[in-house]
């Protein structure tokens, strides 16, 4: 009778440890596909940290898009990160590219006015040091 009841129990931890390997394993979704809920341009969305912090709050895990120029690509053999801006203030957005679309990046100049889409992760307001907003995007694909 005891070694009926060690079965049922190992078979539950057996169900239990599965089901949280496949939790904590999902994969994340593909956006590259998906259709964006808004679209800014570049100083539409920057003049949101300027004084409509609360509207920005409301974006933070959605899927935007931001069309805008490119500030810095930034490339290495695991990730590429793209930074759009311009010339004329220090604030930029900076979008982690999904690994499986970097392909689309390569071809990517400073200077070049392109359309990116991810999800909106985080911004940082600068009040004291002059060096600029900074919102940070993540999971971006090139928006066609």
């Amino acid at each position: 009778k005891k070694i009926k009841y060690l079965l049922i129990i190992l078979i539950l931890i057996s169900i239990g440890v599965v089901i949280a390997w496949k939790y904590v394993n999902k994969p994340n979704p593909d956006l590259g596909n998906k259709k964006v809920e808004m679209t800014f341009s570049f100083s539409e969305i920057m003049n949101k940290t300027n004084g409509d912090t609360a509207s920005l709050n409301n974006l933070i895990g959605k899927l935007v898009a931001v069309n805008g120029t490119v500030k810095k690509v930034t490339t290495d053999s695991i990730y590429t990160r793209v930074e759009l801006g311009d010339s004329a203030s220090m604030s930029s957005i900076i979008c982690d590219i999904d690994c499986r679309h970097q392909h689309d990046c390569v071809m990517l100049k400073e200077g070049q006015d392109i359309s990116i889409k991810g999800k909106i992760s985080a911004y940082t307001i600068d009040t004291e040091l002059g060096l600029g907003n900074t919102i940070q995007m993540n999971f971006c694909s090139l928006n066609k």
